[in-house]
């Protein structure tokens, strides 16, 4: 677990972005960072249904250390723990690299989010549970709504 986490809002428009990993929990990080107006590089062998491949820079390979020399941010999230763990490692100090699968060996875990056009709202757990937090979010964003007839992305 991060000893001391600093929640912070990351513009990653003009950041080279790679996402290792082509199954469902990457069409889940693809959908916000093209949403965050990411061009996001995607390294995998296949790619899951519904990742909009017009809108993804995608390399049909398995890792390799040269795909992400070059990327500022880098999110792995294959099926393989050693894989994940192997981005990790290979990471130079200036690449922001987000383990899906070990959130003890990750610079960085998304949160869970509401955004409209004048808010941003996010909800944290600190990596304990990614469950409890997505609830406190959609209570929020119904209580949100009811006072402030807000509608979110």
């Amino acid at each position: 677990m991060m000893k001391s986490p600093y929640p912070i809002i990351l513009n990653l428009s003009t950041k080279k972005v790679a996402v290792i990993g082509g199954g469902n929990v990457a069409r889940r990080k693809l959908k916000k960072l093209i949403a965050a107006g990411v061009t996001p590089t995607v390294i995998s062998p296949q790619l899951a249904a519904g990742i909009d491949q017009a809108k993804v820079h995608w390399i049909k390979d398995v890792y390799r250390r040269q795909y992400v020399e070059e990327m500022d941010v880098i999110v792995a999230c294959t099926n393989d723990a050693a894989v994940n763990d192997q981005v990790k490692a290979e990471a130079t100090h200036f690449q922001l690299v987000n383990n899906t699968s070990d959130k003890n060996n990750s610079d960085f875990y998304n949160l869970a989010t509401l955004s409209s056009d004048d808010m941003f709202i996010s909800v944290s757990t600190v990596g304990k549970s990614p469950a409890v937090a997505k609830k406190m979010k959609n209570e929020i964003k119904d209580w949100v709504s009811k006072k402030f007839h807000k509608e979110f992305d």
